[in-house]
């Protein structure tokens, strides 16, 4: 620590016992005092306390010297080069132990939040981006930080709002930002839209998939008022005809699920899609191409904690990387 701070004033006096001197009060000691204090109690010299606090040995005599004046009571008895701590020292240190204690405590808990943020970060997506992005986010946050704890759960776009309203969420990440005055949102990026189909289906001869062609097929689709169904919809309203979907489920996850059943061709996001997923399936873009959106939302009430704003710098990270959807045939 520097030596600024010790010195004292030509008169012999800090301000504070320049101002007790007047007042007739004894003022409590200062952090610096109280820091000196300790070296000299732990090392038993004022050499070994300046060497544990890297300042000059006449810093700490004068400011031992300065204490012994304010308390008006010897700390230490001169023994050749060691000092010996009175009985009042010694009373004395063992207080200071104790707020000694609590600073490490809190240094402690400082450095535990710095690691892992304030108790488990409360992640909530949609149950596409929960296949593969939120992992690969979630990897790269754990890079370092092994001891981050995390709480994620699937959820419908219906149902995002109502998490953040009960505090089960610090960050969602959906394909429509909810509609709530007390949300904000905001578009990371954008993913395509492709066609899924078992590999033996028609349309897998297709190199992409028009709206004539997927509406003339049995097709899996969505409520008109999810996210990828006003895709669809929109999708569907090139097409001359429109055939009603044979089944209809509200997660893109699950369309993917009965497409490997082969129950008929989807539109899905290209994040639903992995490699793995390939193996059995067919995957076609369609035209007119057609994107959702990649949105984070987290409330307006309160800061977003420490670790959620690690979780969405390594959110952009992993969206920034992805290469895109391929669609070479692997027959």
């Amino acid at each position: 620590m520097p030596d600024t701070a010790d010195a004292p004033r030509e008169d012999g006096l800090d301000d504070d016992s320049a101002d007790a001197a007047g007042s007739g009060t004894r003022p409590p000691l200062n952090l610096r005092q109280i820091e000196v204090f300790r070296a000299i109690m732990l090392t038993g010299s004022i050499s070994g306390a300046g060497r544990m606090l890297h300042v000059s040995q006449p810093a700490i005599s004068r400011v031992l010297a300065l204490t012994e004046s304010r308390l008006r009571f010897p700390l230490f008895e001169r023994s050749r080069s060691r000092l010996a701590p009175t009985a009042e020292a010694r009373r004395l240190f063992a207080e200071v132990e104790q707020v000694y204690g609590g600073i490490q405590r809190v240094n402690e808990l400082a450095a535990n939040l710095a690691q892992a943020g304030a108790g488990a970060l409360r992640v909530i997506s949609s149950a596409s981006f929960g296949q593969r992005m939120v992992p690969q986010a979630l990897a790269v946050l754990r890079q370092g930080r092994g001891q981050a704890r995390v709480d994620y759960r699937s959820s419908t776009y219906d149902e995002l709002a109502g998490h953040f309203l009960s505090g089960q969420a610090d960050i969602a990440v959906s394909m429509r930002p909810p509609v709530h005055p007390n949300l904000v949102s905001v578009e990371l990026g954008r993913s395509e839209v492709v066609c899924v189909m078992p590999r033996d289906h028609p349309l897998a001869r297709c190199q992409a998939v028009a709206p004539a062609d997927f509406s003339a097929a049995a097709w899996i689709g969505y409520p008109a008022d999810a996210p990828l169904g006003r895709v669809l919809t929109a999708y569907l309203g090139y097409a001359p005809t429109r055939t009603p979907a044979a089944i209809e489920v509200h997660s893109p996850v699950t369309a993917l699920a009965f497409v490997q059943q082969g129950l008929g061709p989807a539109l899905v996001d290209s994040w639903c899609v992995g490699p793995r997923t390939r193996a059995g399936l067919a995957v076609r873009p369609i035209v007119p191409p057609a994107h959702i959106g990649i949105w984070a939302t987290y409330s307006e009430l309160q800061p977003l904690p420490l670790m959620a704003r690690r979780f969405l710098a390594a959110l952009k990270k992993v969206l920034q990387d992805e290469p895109g959807p391929s669609f070479e045939d692997e027959d």
